[in-house]
């Protein structure tokens, strides 16, 4: 095997968790590869959703307006169900924008390794990460390029391998699969542009949701996410059929479908997921990160990331590598752990159409309730402690005065 140069940081996937972490630590003056088994551009099957949480890492990406001229603005959000649906503008606060942007993964994913590259960071292209192991004070990275292998070396690294489970199963940093969600998406095109985000539950759609998110000139994004797979059906027949009804129907008619559609897994299990191992931190989907209820993901990629490499230009500098591990896992924690709680418990009751219905018509009523859900589940605020899904479920009941 080959060896290359000693960098201080390697960052293992390319996708906006690594992207991230590569910007911010060259930025801060660390030595930074960043690799990818993917030549860019390269699509990343996605609702390609970008949150008022992802527009500020954008800014501090100084990719925001390259960005926006990529897809569709979002100003606001729409819930359907059986019974009725609510429709909302979208909330900020706290520094939050009250807008949100759709950029297709084609084209942000091989922004954001710009903004990379840009801010130093090395970029190693149809790089496949096998093994690591440590080696004194540094990691020691076998990797697979152009067919034959190479070996790299890191004084520390971040994992962002998004889905991929080969190289967390491969280290024993897990020891079994995690339970994931399912989805599939499709692309449409001949579709009427407008600035609102679409999420339906519906009887086809249970135990999960169809989305339909507009991507700027004419183009769409649509699918469902499933919370759980049924069995004996094909995830592309269930997108179909969303696509047949009701309101999916008649905002989509005349729409062309540009392409097959594609299904995908979304890891989920933040709150039970591995953050580190030696010398070696793990950041976006690969740490979980994945939103229970809505599938969503950027954001939390873009701002574990960002939390990565500074706990990674901690890692060079401080003694106790292991205590700086421990730092950066009680970070995402006092995050994230709070809201994806309250996320699984409300999936839960999101698992029937007629629980939703209920949910949307209190929505309409209690606009109180309807900002906190939009903020909460959109990205327009920090909440340390979001409300229980219990005051949620009672507020929708209408036995308490909603949550503040």
């Amino acid at each position: 095997m080959s060896a290359a140069p000693p960098f201080d940081l390697v960052v293992i996937g390319a996708g906006p968790a690594g992207a991230a972490t590569a910007f911010h630590a060259a930025h801060s003056g660390l030595r930074v590869a960043l690799l990818d088994q993917a030549r860019f551009p390269r699509d990343k099957i996605c609702g390609d959703g970008l949150t008022a949480r992802a527009v500020v890492e954008l800014r501090a990406l100084d990719a925001e307006t390259a960005a926006a001229g990529m897809g569709a603005r979002i100003n606001r959000f729409e819930l359907g169900a059986p019974l009725g649906h609510t429709r909302s503008a979208l909330y900020g606060a706290d520094g939050y924008p009250d807008y949100a942007y759709v950029v297709p993964r084609l084209k942000l994913d091989a922004l954001l390794v710009e903004r990379a590259v840009a801010a130093g960071a090395t970029l190693l292209e149809d790089h496949a990460v096998e093994r690591w192991q440590q080696v004194g004070s540094a990691l020691q990275l076998s990797a697979r390029h152009a067919g034959r292998g190479i070996t790299l070396t890191g004084r520390c690294a971040v994992l962002a391998c998004g889905a991929h489970l080969r190289p967390l199963l491969r280290n024993r940093i897990l020891t079994r699969k995690p339970q994931v969600m399912m989805a599939v998406r499709q692309y449409l095109e001949g579709v009427a542009d407008d600035d609102t985000w679409r999420l339906h539950y519906s009887r086809r759609t249970v135990p999960g949701y169809g989305w339909i998110f507009p991507a700027g000139a004419g183009l769409a994004n649509v699918g469902i996410g499933l919370y759980r797979r049924r069995s004996g059906e094909r995830l592309a027949d269930t997108l179909a059929h969303y696509l047949a009804q009701g309101g999916a129907r008649e905002h989509l008619r005349g729409a062309r479908a540009c392409g097959p559609a594609v299904s995908f897994p979304l890891r989920c299990d933040f709150l039970e997921a591995p953050l580190s191992a030696p010398r070696l931190l793990i950041a976006g989907e690969a740490a979980g990160l994945v939103n229970p209820l809505t599938g969503e993901g950027i954001d939390y990629a873009l701002e574990s990331g960002r939390i990565a490499a500074a706990h990674a230009a901690r890692m060079l500098t401080e003694r106790d590598e292991s205590a700086v591990r421990a730092d950066y896992e009680r970070a995402l924690h006092h995050r994230y752990a709070a809201l994806f709680a309250f996320c699984l418990q409300l999936r839960r009751w999101c698992s029937s159409p007629w629980r939703v219905s209920a949910l949307t018509v209190a929505a309409q009523l209690r606009p109180d309730l309807r900002r906190r859900l939009v903020r909460l589940l959109l990205g327009g605020g920090e909440m340390s402690a979001p409300p229980s899904a219990r005051r949620i479920l009672r507020a929708v009941l209408g036995l308490a005065p909603g949550s503040r």
